[in-house]
């Protein structure tokens, strides 16, 4: 039986035209496609597995994933260019090394950053419609901020949870969640530990309406509370949404 290593793929992907990332029965996939690279690489299949799952139209400048390699002819730093030549032009690896056979990318991540941008806009920008959310709406930042503090340390989410969300579980720990200008968008950054099926997009959502409505951070709190999903506001469209960076137990606590 050949040797293996454990590799590490550091990579950032324009969901667009993803079904998201998880392979299913029909449609593109992100996990897909690089699994389709994988096994143009290794003459068999090779399993992938992601740190998390980003939805349909979700896009990431830094997801993580790993794969065992029986392949001894390729230094660690190379397959990032292997693994390239065989993808399309809408995925794209940053960076590949070896890992602790043991290393698991979506187990052992401690630290998950999402970023969701927003841009006020009244007529539309035709070349950022795949990757903001366009409103005509102008918000105060320490408003959102207001609204956005509850929603920091160890809650149920259940309000912010899709309909056929699986988690048995709906706590979560958000470790901060803020709002803060970068150029002519509103980005509305998130850490946590894990998230729910959609939960960022809904908690996006609810934030917008509420700052829309004129409400305060208690009639936030009172929606996070009453764990009833038909309280939330409207989920915020995939397509302004990043997964940002994901840290692990030996990097920087510093995202």
């Amino acid at each position: 039986m050949k040797e293996t290593r454990n590799i590490r793929l550091d990579l950032s992907y324009d969901g667009t035209d993803f079904q998201g990332w998880q392979i299913q029965n029909s449609g593109r996939t992100v996990q897909g496609e690089i699994e389709k690279a994988l096994k143009a690489l290794h003459g068999v299949d090779v399993p992938l597995y992601g740190s998390g799952r980003t939805d349909s139209g979700v896009h990431a400048s830094g997801q993580v994933a790993n794969f065992h390699s029986h392949l001894s002819s390729i230094p660690e730093e190379r397959y990032r260019e292997a693994v390239n030549s065989h993808l399309p032009r809408d995925i794209r690896i940053m960076k590949s090394r070896v890992v602790p056979d043991k290393f698991h990318s979506r187990y052992d991540a401690r630290v998950r950053v999402y970023k969701y941008y927003l841009l006020h806009s009244d007529a539309g920008m035709a070349h950022l419609r795949n990757y903001c959310y366009l409103t005509r709406d102008k918000f105060d930042i320490q408003q959102l901020n207001r609204l956005a503090a509850p929603i920091v340390g160890v809650h149920d989410f259940t309000t912010f949870a899709a309909a056929r969300d699986e988690n048995e579980s709906k706590v979560r720990d958000i470790f901060s969640a803020s709002f803060y200008p970068e150029g002519n968008f509103i980005v509305f950054k998130v850490t946590g530990n894990a998230f729910l099926w959609r939960m960022i997009r809904s908690l996006t959502g609810t934030i917008i309406n509420l700052a829309v409505a004129g409400e305060n951070e208690d009639k936030m709190k009172e929606i996070l509370s009453s764990c009833d999903r038909s309280q939330a506001g409207p989920t915020a469209p995939a397509r302004g949404l990043f997964l940002h960076r994901v840290l692990y137990e030996s990097e920087s606590d510093i995202y």
